[in-house]
């Protein structure tokens, strides 16, 4: 027994997530260009929307492996492997595009300083490359515990915390918060902010139906017995 969608329900989310996944590359392709950094504002602004999304992901994933634990369902199951299949490897994209912005785009906070220099003591870079690593030892333990759903679905649950942790100390201190450009989107007019929340809401949506599409690679009679 599965509980596979049909054909015609894969189709059609498929068709949905490129649609918008388009709406959001439309948005960031028509970002105004702003002072001091012309159109290479758009790939902070899609970096940062795309960080937002990536921890929307993980929280979700957080919680669906808290309700597999006290519930043991395949469906909790299901939802906590499809939102780690997209969330995981979207991080590690992220983190990429976060090392790439920074570099090519340091001087929208006005630092005199070589971008290296300032991405070894940016305390959100560092976070980041401390997620991605939290990211492989996920990826080894999901290797290591084929079977071992429960080991999973708490790693998991320890990785959210920690992530949470690391990123709740960075947000709440002002002076590593200042090390970073502080918000510089929510502090711009509508003509940024309008599309930037635009992006984060079609790319949450591609990626909600991407992990959708993604649990259904678990197929309920694969599943071992309760560990």
């Amino acid at each position: 027994m599965t509980d596979r969608p049909s054909p015609r329900t894969l189709v059609s989310a498929f068709v949905a997530m490129v649609v918008f996944a388009a709406v959001a590359v439309v948005l960031v392709l028509n970002l105004p260009e702003v002072v001091g950094l012309g159109s290479r504002v758009k790939l902070p602004i899609f970096h940062g929307a795309s960080t937002w999304v990536d921890l929307v992901l993980f929280v979700a994933m957080g919680v669906a492996a808290v309700v597999y634990i006290a519930t043991r369902t395949h469906a909790s199951y299901q939802w906590e492997v499809g939102l780690k299949a997209v969330a995981m490897p979207l991080w590690v994209l992220n983190s990429v595009l976060g090392f790439v912005a920074a570099l090519g785009t340091w001087d929208f906070t006005g630092s005199k300083q070589s971008p290296l220099v300032v991405i070894r003591s940016d305390p959100r870079l560092t976070a980041q490359v401390l997620i991605l690593l939290g990211v492989a030892i996920i990826a080894v333990l999901d290797w290591l515990v084929l079977e071992g759903r429960l080991y999973k679905a708490i790693a998991d649950i320890v990785f959210v915390l920690g992530a949470s942790v690391l990123l709740s100390d960075i947000f709440l201190d002002p002076a590593k918060r200042a090390l970073h450009p502080d918000s510089p989107v929510l502090n711009s007019g509508w003509d940024i902010k309008g599309p930037f929340f635009g992006i984060v809401a079609s790319w949450l949506i591609c990626m909600l139906v991407a992990s959708w599409l993604a649990r259904h690679l678990v197929r309920r009679e694969e599943l071992p017995a309760e560990k």
